[in-house]
């Protein structure tokens, strides 16, 4: 026997003393097992959370989701005066040519254009008038668009809504293409002008004086074909008519306040020998309505149809002599 070899009374003392203390270790830890947690990268997966992206899923900072919140619920709703000064900026017979797609829509608003002299659009020509003796209504657009003038006609982009609005509200008995601009006259006694003649992409590319330009000559229209009522389409055109009408005529602090509808003015036509045979109509009033132009967000369709029926609603009062324009400003 060696002299190192432990004695089996000894070995079997020490095993029996760590016994109790490993077998306590061991229950120790096994009752610790029970609240491990134990990380599993592919829990998301066919549940719309890849593995490789699952460390990237995190949630939306709440500072930043209240900011968004906040943002889209406190927009300004327009008041009237804004909006009517957004419709004059935008107001135009013409429209873009191509149509905007939704990934320029998100890069931003196209800037708007600036006054164009005469030469930029000298290869386009004026419209013609579509104009006969005492009409019910004469249409005056603010000039010529790029595509009104291109094809010859009348509110001739496919997205003006001119035509869609006069057979909405019932001032036409079916829906008018532009190519047919000049039978409205004979067909539904309304008619088409302009309060600037020369071509434009947009209105912006017009200079204020050219609408106060317009005006003698349009007037000088309406005294020759004295119509029951002159709609302007475009509420800066009627906005300008009105300070025309008012400056000489009463002081700045009595001037009445522009709104959209029928205008307090009116033209008393004469009786003479030229035009007694054909003449119906003894005055020519005065209306205004945001542009139909598919640019102009301001105003919507159903907003701008039921101007129309207004309009038509009192084209009836005028014809059976129940509107009365007694206190309306006569234009001198």
């Amino acid at each position: 026997m060696s002299l190192f070899a432990p004695k089996e009374d000894e070995v079997d003392e020490e095993v029996l003393e760590e016994s109790p203390t490993a077998e306590c270790l061991s229950r120790f830890q096994a009752s610790l097992s029970r609240f491990s947690y134990n990380f599993d990268a592919t829990a998301g997966v066919g549940h719309g959370v890849s593995a490789s992206n699952f460390s990237k899923t995190v949630q939306t900072s709440p500072s930043k989701k209240d900011r968004s919140m906040k943002s889209e619920s406190s927009q300004p709703v327009a008041s009237p005066l804004k909006r009517q000064r957004i419709d004059e900026e935008q107001a135009s017979d013409s429209e873009p040519l191509e149509p905007v797609s939704p990934s320029k829509k998100a890069k931003g608003k196209r800037p708007a254009r600036r006054y164009a002299p005469p030469e930029v659009y000298a290869h386009l020509k004026p419209l013609n008038d579509c104009l006969l003796q005492s009409l019910d209504i004469v249409f005056c657009g603010v000039n010529p668009g790029q595509r009104s003038a291109e094809t010859g006609h009348h509110f001739g982009h496919p997205t003006n809504q001119f035509w869609k609005c006069l057979h909405l509200s019932e001032l036409t008995s079916e829906r008018i293409p532009p190519s047919e601009d000049f039978t409205l006259p004979e067909r539904f006694r309304l008619g088409l002008t302009n309060i600037v003649d020369r071509p434009t992409a947009e209105a912006n590319e017009l200079k204020d004086t050219e609408y106060k330009e317009g005006i003698a000559p349009f007037l000088s229209k309406m005294v020759r074909y004295q119509p029951r009522i002159a709609c302007f389409i475009g509420l800066k055109t009627g906005r300008i008519m009105l300070d025309h009408v008012t400056r000489t005529q009463t002081s700045r602090s009595v001037r009445p306040v522009f709104a959209p509808g029928l205008q307090p003015y009116k033209l008393i036509h004469s009786t003479s020998v030229e035009h007694s045979r054909d003449c119906s109509t003894s005055e020519t009033l005065f209306y205004a309505i945001p542009s139909t132009s598919g640019k102009t967000q301001s105003y919507q369709i159903p907003e701008k149809v039921t101007l129309f029926a207004q309009l038509r609603a009192d084209l009836k009062k005028v014809k059976d002599g129940s509107l009365s324009s007694a206190n309306f400003l006569i234009i001198k």
